[in-house]
C-alpha cells in the first residue's frame, strides 16, 4: 500500500513538473521578446492563447519607445492592457501607453507624467468591430516616453464579446448580418450581443439576420434588453431591406420593444434587426435579444361580458335607437320631396289652365 502510494506521489509530481514546462514554455518567449524600436521592428506577441505578458525599462537617453505588434486578434474579442509604470530616472518623467491600428493610427492610450520612484497603474480597453476585408485584425502597443526614465510590467489579455454565439462581431448592415436562431410559435429566439463604448472600440451597429416560422396574421414580437450601462436604438426590416417599425430606449438600461403582423407567407420568413448606441454615446455593454411568434389577437383574446350601469343604456339599444332616428330622417326626407313635387303639378279642367297650389314658385 505504501508502495502505491510512492508511485501515485510520484506520477502526481511528474504531471505538476510537466504542466510547468508547457506554460513556462508559453509564457517565456513573451517575456524574452526583445521590443522594437518602431512599427517596422515590433516583435510578434501571439493573443490567440488567450494572455501575454510584458516587461521592459526605458532607461537610455535615447531610447524613447518600445512597441509591439499584437496578433492572433479577431472580431468580437475585447483587448485589456494593464499596465504598471515605475519611475527609475532621476528627475520626473512624461510617459505613454497606448495602442495603434495595423495602419499606426492611435486608437486609445494614456500620457501621464511620472515621478522618480512613483508606481502608476494605467488599463487600456479596446473591442473590435467586423471588418469584412480585415477579419483577423493587427494592433501595435507602444510604451513610450519623452523625458525621465521607467520600468514596466504589462499584462495582456483577450476576452470575447462575439454576438449571437458566431464567434465574431455582428455586422454594420444586412450584407454583413450574422444569422440568429429560428423563432417560431412557443419557441422563441434567444441570443445575446455587445456593443463598444465611445472612444473605445469601433463595434458600435450590430446587425442580426433572423428567422421566425409565421402564419398569416401571427404576430413578430422581439424585445432588445440593455444592461444597465446601455441605451440603444433598434430597427427591424424586412427580407428586402424595408424599414417596418423602430424604437430606441428611454434611458440606459431600459427595454425596446418591436411588434409587427402581417399577411405572412406560411413558413420561414427573413427580417434584418440592426441594433446600435449611436457611435458609442449610448455607452458599453452587453444586451439580449428575444425573438417571439404570437398568435393574432383576436385568437387569443377571451370573451368578457360588459355589465352596464343601472339607468345607462346598453351599447345594443343605442345602436337601435340610432338605426331608428335614420330611418325617420329618411321617410321625412321623401315626404318633403313628394310635397315639393306636387305643388308644381299643372291641373286642366273645363279647358281653363291653373296651376295647383298657386303657381309655381321662383327657383323650384
Amino acid at each position: 500500500m505504501v508502495l502505491s502510494r510512492r508511485r501515485s506521489l510520484k506520477k502526481a509530481a511528474v504531471t505538476i513538473l510537466l504542466s510547468a514546462i508547457l506554460l513556462l514554455a508559453i509564457i517565456q518567449p513573451t517575456l524574452s521578446q526583445e521590443p522594437g524600436k518602431d512599427f517596422e521592428t515590433a516583435p510578434e506577441i501571439d493573443l490567440s492563447i488567450g494572455s501575454a505578458s510584458l516587461k521592459g525599462s526605458l532607461i537610455g537617453e535615447f531610447e524613447d519607445n518600445h512597441y509591439y505588434k499584437l496578433i492572433g486578434l479577431s472580431s468580437g474579442t475585447k483587448i485589456r492592457v494593464v499596465a504598471e509604470l515605475l519611475g527609475v530616472g532621476s528627475v520626473s518623467g512624461f510617459t505613454t501607453i497606448a495602442l495603434y491600428s495595423e495602419k499606426g493610427a492611435r486608437l486609445i492610450g494614456s500620457d501621464q507624467a511620472l515621478g522618480r520612484g512613483e508606481k502608476i497603474r494605467r488599463e487600456l480597453a479596446y473591442t473590435l468591430g467586423w471588418i469584412p476585408e480585415n477579419p483577423n485584425p493587427i494592433l501595435y502597443l507602444r510604451i513610450g516616453k519623452s523625458r525621465g526614465a521607467l520600468n514596466y510590467t504589462i499584462e495582456i489579455s483577450v476576452e470575447k464579446v462575439d454576438d449571437a454565439g458566431s464567434g465574431r462581431d455582428a455586422g454594420m448592415d444586412p450584407s454583413q448580418a450574422i444569422d440568429s436562431p429560428e423563432a417560431k410559435l412557443g419557441e422563441p429566439a434567444v441570443f445575446m450581443g455587445y456593443l463598444a463604448g465611445e472612444h473605445l472600440g469601433d463595434d458600435h451597429v450590430d446587425c442580426y439576420r433572423l428567422k421566425a416560422i409565421l402564419e398569416t396574421k401571427q404576430i413578430l414580437k422581439i424585445i432588445v434588453e440593455p444592461s444597465k450601462t446601455l441605451r440603444l436604438k433598434a430597427s427591424l426590416l424586412s427580407a428586402d431591406k424595408f424599414p417596418l417599425r423602430n424604437n430606441e430606449s428611454k434611458a440606459r438600461g431600459m427595454p425596446i420593444t418591436l411588434q409587427v403582423k402581417g399577411d405572412w407567407l406560411p413558413g420561414t420568413n427573413v427580417f434584418y434587426l440592426t441594433i446600435d448606441n449611436m457611435d458609442g454615446r449610448g455607452g458599453e455593454g452587453a444586451y439580449t435579444v428575444r425573438v417571439e411568434v404570437l398568435k393574432p389577437i383576436n385568437q387569443t383574446a377571451t370573451t368578457t361580458a360588459i355589465t352596464t350601469a343601472p339607468g345607462i343604456l346598453s351599447e345594443e339599444y343605442l345602436k337601435y335607437i340610432l338605426i331608428g332616428v335614420a330611418v325617420a330622417l329618411v321617410a321625412i326626407a321623401a315626404i318633403i320631396l313628394i310635397l315639393r313635387r306636387r305643388r308644381g303639378i299643372r291641373v286642366i279642367e273645363t279647358g281653363e289652365e291653373e296651376w295647383w297650389g298657386g303657381g309655381w314658385e321662383e327657383g323650384w
